[in-house]
């Protein structure tokens, strides 16, 4: 016969049982039940304990500790569980729980520090909207699962009969290639590149009046209903149809409805993602589609291409990784004699120091330096000088008229001055989306247009406008500007010039030694000769 044995905190002071002073009173906690032997005496068995029951291995929460989950405060101390025992038999009233004593670091952290939230990137971004996530459908009955599992093996049988069709299809598809290879002499590869070599990208449409009513509809009926129970889309097609309110509508309803679905469309695409592994997905498969567009693309055309995808703080579970089309890593370690590989490591470290979020990268002072680097690039490549730099006071004559280009394409709501002065952020990001977009850009002139600009200048010249605006003058201009004496006093301490210091200089050299020198026998036989 098994038995249990209690612990020290089942027992009160007295030493019984903390529930009535008896063990019998335990099982209405559901633990187990008290059976009786022929002495009379209890016998617990583990036999009958619900082991299944979760109370078994779960605390339940104190109104305390409950108040301060949902106030979102610091827990309050846990009660001892004999203490908890000893309040049921002993009057507890007073009895004080030991206060507790804060540690250093909670007195020395700042109260905001939760609400720094930095895990996921729709956290570092509480500004933006987010992409909902889908919610879970409900469980299945064992009669759904059947009648799926039943459609789910005739899908496998069917898709089995499918890929054996392909299978048999690829076979002959590979010995056709193969023939085709030898009459025109070419790889096989070269020949499955010109049949795989196709593009996913598509030319957006226009969004079309049925769709934005669908979109409506699907809104109105769908928004309070629960997954499973949703309008298909053959039934919102009917009740689109049926409706006597969507027939006849005007020009600025139908605008209406096609601008809301565009908005929904254009939230769908620039929304962040609400947690790291929707992102990391995202990441993904958005990745793997621009690899097999650079890769067909240099099928198509022959170019080279290099991608680098790396995370953006240390919290992302996105995978960095990068890609180039033929030997284009190679292009790294011939010309900087640096791993691909490396390169990618850096700009990952790079990227998780930045710590930005999407209202930080769009600052005021971090797209002021987008645009002049923009502007001075295409500067750089329109004219092909490296040392040039951009004048914003003489623009029609250090620029357009000296090296004959032009930026065409300012935004007319945006008055053309360096965007270091340019003080609000919609106008200069304005600025940056066209200079992005290739809508603000930079063109050369021809011969024709040069002169037109030209003598558009002297008309306005001759107007009395001011077109070269003079340099801004000393405050000295006129007077005379030789550096005064220094006072005898000053002398002494006063820095010699570049002349003097260079005079010293050569005067302090060693002189040059001759090339001969006469000994003192040569000099005494000279001198009896004499």
């Amino acid at each position: 016969m098994s038995h249990i044995f209690h612990s020290v905190n089942d027992l009160d002071i007295s030493g019984d049982f903390a529930a009535t002073g008896g063990p019998d009173d335990l099982g209405s906690l559901g633990f187990y039940h008290t059976e009786r032997n022929a002495s009379g005496g209890n016998v617990h068995s583990f036999d009958s304990i619900d082991w299944e029951d979760l109370s078994l291995y779960t605390m339940p929460l104190s109104v305390e500790e409950l108040q301060a989950i949902n106030a979102d405060t610091t827990f309050p101390q846990l009660r001892d569980p004999s203490m908890a025992n000893l309040s049921s038999t002993s009057d507890t009233s007073g009895y004080v729980p030991p206060s507790r004593i804060p540690s250093p670091i909670e007195n020395t952290r700042p109260d905001p520090l939760r609400d720094a939230n930095s895990s996921t990137w729709a956290a570092r971004n509480p500004t933006r909207s987010v992409i909902r996530a889908r919610t879970p459908p409900p469980r299945l009955s064992d009669a759904q699962k059947a009648s799926r599992k039943v459609k789910r093996d005739q899908k496998m049988e069917t898709t089995k009969r499918l890929h054996d069709a392909v299978a048999l299809y690829l076979d002959e598809q590979k010995l056709k290639i193969g023939l085709l290879s030898c009459t025109h002499n070419v790889t096989p590869k070269y020949i499955n590149d010109i049949i795989g070599s196709h593009t996913k990208y598509r030319t957006t449409r226009k969004v079309q009046l049925t769709n934005a009513l669908i979109h409506a509809k699907a809104k109105e009926m769908n928004t309070d209903q629960p997954v499973g129970s949703r309008y298909t889309l053959v039934e919102l097609r009917e009740m689109v149809a049926n409706d006597p309110q969507m027939k006849g509508l005007t020009k600025d309803e139908k605008a209406g409805y096609i601008a809301a679905l565009s908005e929904h469309r254009e939230q769908n695409v620039t929304n962040v993602r609400g947690n790291n592994m929707a992102a990391a997905r995202d990441v993904l498969l958005t990745t793997e589609r621009v690899v097999k567009e650079l890769d067909d693309l240099r099928v198509r055309t022959g170019t080279y291409a290099t991608i680098f995808v790396v995370r953006g703080h240390i919290n992302d579970t996105i995978q960095s990784s990068m890609h180039g089309t033929d030997n284009s890593e190679d292009f790294w370690e011939d010309v900087y004699d640096i791993p691909m590989a490396d390169y990618l490591r850096q700009y990952e470290q790079w990227a998780c120091t930045q710590n930005q979020n999407l209202n930080e990268r769009d600052s005021l002072e971090a797209v002021r330096k987008q645009v002049r680097k923009m502007i001075v690039r295409g500067l750089i490549a329109v004219t092909g000088k490296k040392n040039i730099t951009m004048n914003y006071s003489n623009y029609e004559t250090a620029v357009v008229e000296t090296y004959a280009v032009q930026l065409i394409g300012w935004p007319a709501s945006i008055k053309f001055i360096n965007p270091s002065n340019i003080g609000t952020v919609g106008d200069i990001r304005k600025l940056r989306d066209a200079l992005k977009a290739r809508t603000c850009y930079w063109a050369a002139l021809t011969p024709v247009e040069v002169k037109a600009h030209t003598a558009e200048l002297d008309v306005r010249r001759l107007a009395g406008e001011v077109v070269r605006k003079p340099r801004k003058k000393r405050s000295d201009a006129g007077g005379s500007r030789k550096r005064k004496a220094l006072p005898a006093t000053n002398r002494e301490n006063k820095r010699p010039s570049k002349k003097a210091r260079k005079m010293a200089a050569s005067s302090s050299e060693a002189p040059k030694s001759v090339e001969f020198i006469v000994s003192s026998a040569e000099e005494e036989d000279d001198f009896e000769a004499k």
